[in-house]
C-alpha cells in the first residue's frame, strides 16, 4: 500500500511540475516574441525611415526566411524587407535585408537573439563599418569582391553575405525579375582564369585521415589561391569536413606564410582538422619558398 502511495505522490509531482513548466513557457514565450518583433520593426524603421506602414508577407512551407515585409509610404510600396538566419562561426547570424522596389539594397542589419559570434572578431559584423558596405549594391554579392570581409572573421562575414544573397533572391523571385534599367553594380562575377604563381600540394593527417591542400603563392609569397580537401579526406561531415568549404579556405587568401592560428578562425568542434589544414598550408608554402630561393641562387 505504501508503494502505491509513493508512486501516486511521484505521479502528482510530475504532473504539477509539467504544468508549471508549460505555464512558465507560456509566460516567457509572449515577451520573447514581442522582443523579437520589436527588434525586427526597429530594423525596418532604420532601413525605411520614410515608411508609414509595414505589412507582413505570408511565408510558404519550405521558405528559408524568418519573416518578410512590404514597406509602404504615402500609399505606395517603397521596398521590401526579409529576415534570414545563416550559420556563422558560433551559431546563427540573423540578417535583416532591406531592398527598394528596384531591388537595390537599402541596407542590412545583423544580429538576432541567438547571435554569439566572437567578441572583437565576428561581433564586428553588426558594426556600420561592415554593414554600410551593402547599401546601394545589387545582389548577388561576393565576399572579397563587392564586400570586404572582417579580418579574422571570414566565416561570420561569409554567413552575412550568404544571408543577404538568399534573402534578396527570395524577394526577387516573389516580386519579379531584376529591373533591366538598373546598373548591374554587382553582377555575378565571370569565371576567373587560373591563378598565376607557384603551386604545390601538401597533406597532413587530420582527425580521420589526410587533409590535402593545393596552394598557390604569388610573386610576393602571398597566398593567392587555396583549395582544401582531396578524394581521401574523411573528416567528420558538418565538423572537420568544413575545412574543405570556401568560407574556411578564403580567410587564408592574401596571407603570407607561415600562417599562425591566431590569424584565422579555426572551426569550432574541429580543432584537429583545422590545425591539420594550417600545417599542410605552411608545409606547401615552405616547399615553394625553398624552391624559389634555389632558383635565385
Amino acid at each position: 500500500m505504501k508503494k502505491k502511495a509513493g508512486w501516486l505522490v511521484l505521479a502528482i509531482i510530475a504532473v504539477v511540475a509539467g504544468s508549471l513548466l508549460a505555464f512558465a513557457n507560456q509566460i516567457t514565450e509572449e515577451p520573447i516574441r514581442k522582443q523579437n518583433l520589436e527588434r525586427t520593426h526597429g530594423a525596418l524603421t532604420e532601413l525605411f525611415p520614410q515608411a508609414d506602414r509595414f505589412d507582413e508577407i505570408a511565408l510558404a512551407d519550405g521558405d528559408e526566411l524568418l519573416s518578410a515585409y512590404t514597406a509602404s509610404g504615402a500609399g505606395q510600396t517603397i521596398g521590401y524587407a526579409a529576415t534570414i538566419a545563416s550559420q556563422g562561426y558560433a551559431g546563427p547570424v540573423e540578417v535583416v535585408v532591406g531592398l527598394d522596389t528596384g531591388f537595390v539594397l537599402r541596407g542590412i542589419r545583423v544580429g538576432g537573439s541567438d547571435f554569439k559570434e566572437t567578441e572583437g572578431l565576428g561581433s564586428r559584423a553588426k558594426e556600420p563599418a561592415f554593414t554600410d558596405q551593402f547599401q546601394g549594391k545589387i545582389p548577388p554579392l561576393g565576399l572579397g569582391q563587392e564586400i570586404d570581409g572582417i579580418s579574422g572573421a571570414t566565416i561570420t562575414s561569409s554567413a552575412v553575405v550568404e544571408g543577404v544573397n538568399q534573402a534578396s533572391d527570395w524577394v526577387r523571385n516573389r516580386f519579379g525579375a531584376w529591373q533591366t534599367d538598373a546598373a548591374p553594380q554587382s553582377a555575378a562575377p565571370a569565371a576567373s582564369p587560373a591563378p598565376e604563381g607557384r603551386t604545390a600540394n601538401a597533406s597532413v593527417i587530420g582527425y580521420a585521415g589526410p587533409v590535402l591542400v593545393r596552394l598557390t603563392l604569388d610573386e610576393a609569397n602571398r597566398i593567392s589561391a587555396l583549395t582544401i580537401g582531396g578524394e581521401r579526406m574523411q573528416e567528420t561531415p558538418g565538423l572537420g569536413a568544413r575545412v574543405a568549404e570556401d568560407a574556411f579556405a578564403a580567410q587564408f587568401v592574401g596571407l603570407t606564410p607561415p600562417v599562425q592560428e591566431s590569424q584565422v578562425e579555426l572551426i569550432g568542434g574541429a580543432t584537429i582538422s583545422s590545425r591539420a589544414a594550417v600545417e599542410a598550408i605552411n608545409q606547401a608554402a615552405a616547399f615553394l619558398m625553398e624552391e624559389g630561393e634555389k632558383e635565385t641562387q
